[in-house]
């Protein structure tokens, strides 16, 4: 690998396209480029020659330039070394490479071709037997794996295949189901709870789960606040109490008829004591859960999941997941795998990535993605955007209409409400340039520059709105955060306005609270006091009312009054699109917009 580098660092001090063709240089200019001594560099030199990369001609007498030759280009380098080290099966040291000394525009047609037929759904012999593997690359990586700091759909889906909770929701038939706890009761006045877990259910380390790690997973959270994101599902835990190993009771300050479904939030997932608080950075990294799949791997590159065989639940169909971060170069190049997700054949069938149409053996799943993008104005940082007249303004120059029209993609459609099925029969949004300046003289805007946070640098959606706003004289300039940075509140509340799209889940009305209540919800951190006060004031009554449909209502109300201030604003629902093989069978997409790994399984050809 140091061998390579230098081989790139000296390739770089030449003109593009000059393979096979002599160069005349010095052993002086060389060691100045590679910043070592002439005697290094006739080392490095000659084991380049012994490998074929170069050749060299020294020239006569001291100071006089000698003739160098490159017989092969970094690109074909790049992809050359990355083929030999995944043909060892060293895929680290492959994806490694391709991050520290490759861009996606920099490397060969070919190599692009046979690292995206590395992905997809295969079955891979090892030790005579076939493990059926699941091989997929992403574009944005981990940022933590501990339930408590759940927040991105990406984090969540994989914690949710480690981790498991006391109870779960089934959002076909909306009910609660028994998980960790196959029994419970509760109490005549709504406030105890009593809970009775399976026996014999297995850490992946191998200890029992019991009754004193639930005891220890909720009073965490519980202890942890507002620095956890979802740190609100407990706040209405009064005392916990450890009846034995296998039960334990939960006494409410008041009810709460959404309490259930609370417990079977992915942050309300079971952890072994132990292990997570002896290091919780190291846990948040490798956790360990009692999921259907436990960790193997997960470094800066590749993360890798297997079956847990003592899994006490239905073991996945599936034996090992293998998630790869590649560089975002590659992302314009290959497949874009962060909203449209692949399984590829596992025969060499090459046919083209989403081949839906030109084989009768691929398929598709279209469907719109529960959740929308918003746009948030903080209401506690000095600035225009406090005031309603600019946020009005604002609201009129954005064109949603035109916006799918013209960006296209997976863009399927303004958004006027969280969920696509809630949207009304005719778009209560107008476009008017000239009624969005008439308010902004009328509040006297002087054209203050306001910071628009984002997640990446390649958001086509923040551009378009920003120019839009530069049409009536609005400046922005948007700020690219790393997605662990914008889950920080010192992050947000730096924010002017934030452009972002919140993915929910199919149990509505505890998702809107949710959004709500979450400390680092960016509604939420962008509403002032006066308004937190009122959602806290009007959440706590919503909880104690079993109603669902007047939950809902009031809910819907609450959202639209915060829709006439514009606290934030919605702004347009997408789709998903996932291309399969018929090989491929079980493929469903849950809400967070992923394949279920513990429920796709494999047929082979006949």
């Amino acid at each position: 690998m140091q061998l390579l580098t230098y081989y790139i660092e000296l390739r770089a001090g030449f003109e593009h396209g000059v393979e096979n063709q002599g160069q005349r240089v010095t052993l002086e200019e060389l060691a100045e480029r590679l910043y070592c001594t002439t005697r290094n560099v006739k080392l490095l030199l000659k084991k380049m020659a012994e490998q074929g990369w170069i050749s060299w001609k020294p020239g006569r007498g001291r100071g006089n330039a000698s003739e160098l030759t490159f017989h092969i280009s970094v690109e074909e380098m790049i992809s050359k070394q990355a083929m030999e080290l995944a043909g060892r099966g060293d895929y680290l040291g492959t994806i490694e490479l391709i991050h520290q000394l490759g861009k996606g525009e920099a490397l060969q047609d070919s190599f692009i071709d046979w690292l995206f037929s590395y992905f997809g759904y295969r079955a891979v012999e090892h030790e005579e037997r076939y493990k059926d593997t699941l091989r997929f690359p992403v574009y944005k990586w981990l940022v933590t794996l501990d339930p408590v700091h759940a927040f991105f759909a990406f984090d969540c889906h994989l914690i949710n295949q480690i981790f498991d909770t006391l109870v779960g929701y089934n959002p076909q038939n909306m009910v609660i189901e028994p998980h960790l706890a196959h029994y419970w009761e509760i109490s005549e006045d709504s406030l105890h709870y009593t809970f009775y877990l399976r026996k014999g259910v297995l850490f992946h380390h191998g200890r029992e789960m019991t009754a004193y790690d639930v005891h220890y997973s909720f009073s965490r959270l519980i202890e942890l606040g507002a620095s956890a994101s979802q740190g609100w599902l407990t706040d209405g835990i009064e005392a916990l109490t450890v009846l034995n190993r296998n039960a334990i009771a939960i006494e409410l300050k008041q009810p709460n008829v959404l309490f259930l479904q609370q417990l079977s939030h992915t942050s309300m997932a079971i952890v072994p004591e132990e292990i997570c608080r002896d290091n919780e950075a190291m846990f948040a990294r490798m956790p360990i859960g009692t999921g259907p799949f436990r960790l193997e791997r997960n470094d800066d590159y590749i993360c890798k999941l297997r079956a847990f065989d003592s899994y006490f639940g239905v073991r996945p169909h599936l034996d090992q997941v293998e998630i790869w971060l590649l560089p975002q170069d590659l992302s314009e190049v290959g497949p874009s795998w962060d909203m449209v997700q692949v399984l590829c054949d596992s025969t060499d069938s090459k046919i083209p990535v989403g081949a839906v149409g030109k084989d009768s053996e691929w398929h598709q799943i279209k469907q719109s993605v529960l959740g929308c993008s918003l746009l948030t104005f903080n209401m506690n940082k000095q600035g225009p955007q406090q005031q309603r007249l600019f946020r009005k303004a604002v609201d009129l120059v954005i064109d949603r209409e035109r916006m799918v029209e013209e960006l296209g993609g997976l863009r399927e459609a303004p958004a006027s409400s969280f969920l696509p099925r809630l949207e009304r029969a005719e778009s209560p949004y107008q476009t008017d340039f000239e009624e969005a300046k008439r308010l902004l003289d009328e509040m006297g805007y002087g054209g203050e520059q306001l910071n628009m946070f984002i997640y990446t640098q390649q958001n086509e959606d923040a551009v378009w709105i920003c120019n839009q706003c530069a049409k009536v004289g609005i400046p922005i300039q948007l700020i690219p955060h790393s997605k662990s940075e914008m889950m920080k509140l010192d992050t947000i509340a730096n924010a002017d306005l934030i452009l972002y799209h919140i993915v929910m889940e199919s149990d509505y009305d505890l998702h809107i609270v949710q959004t709500l209540k979450q400390s680092n919800s960016y509604v939420r951190a962008h509403l002032n006091e006066v308004r937190i006060e009122w959602i806290d004031g009007e959440i706590d009554l919503l909880l104690a009312n079993p109603n669902q449909e007047e939950r809902i209502r009031k809910l819907n109300e609450m959202v639209d009054m915060l829709q006439e201030d514009k606290s934030f604003l919605f702004v347009l629902h997408r789709s998903l699109h996932t291309t399969y093989h018929d090989s491929i069978k079980g493929v469903s997409i849950n809400d967070l917009g992923w394949v279920d790994f513990r429920k796709i399984w494999f047929a082979p050809s006949r």
